[in-house]
């Protein structure tokens, strides 16, 4: 097991599938990141998938930051949420290891023994399609992705 992260401190990783519309808007934000947040303190990593193959790849960073897609339908299009893990802590279920969330997972791999880290920061984009192929994000979202990138950049800056 990995004990020092191979670049930055901080592992921004971003969630979803860069063909099912909106669920793309972690992807989009990540590319908007690089060259905006210093490489000697982040790592910035795509993954389609929230599952235990990616305990591996989270050992040896000190904070996690996750950027994924979410409708929560309380704000709109566009909304940037902020969670930290306690706010899922009620989803997390041992039920199968076949369909299992990103806090299930995480949980998981602190029982494991994974050297996971304790810090971590979810943002939530607040999205309107996530069932529907195609590539890109819907017009409503895409219009936001700079200003999020931005508002994102600067939380992360102020908490370095």
């Amino acid at each position: 097991m990995r004990s020092e992260p191979a670049v930055g401190r901080t592992l921004v990783l971003a969630l979803g599938n860069p063909i099912l519309s909106d669920d793309a808007v972690g992807w989009e934000l990540a590319d908007r990141l690089v060259g905006k947040l210093d490489g000697k303190q982040f790592t910035i990593l795509k993954e389609s998938a929230a599952t235990l193959d990616l305990l591996r790849r989270l050992e040896g960073y000190e904070r996690l930051v996750v950027l994924d897609a979410i409708q929560l339908g309380t704000q709109p299009v566009g909304t940037l949420h902020r969670f930290t893990l306690q706010d899922f802590a009620s989803t997390i279920h041992y039920s199968s290891a076949h369909d299992i969330n990103f806090a299930t997972a995480l949980q998981m791999g602190k029982d494991f023994g994974y050297n996971t880290p304790e810090d971590v920061l979810i943002y939530g984009v607040e999205v309107k399609e996530l069932r529907r192929f195609a590539e890109g994000c819907t017009p409503e979202v895409a219009v936001e992705l700079d200003a999020l990138a931005e508002q994102i950049v600067q939380d992360l800056q102020g908490t370095t």
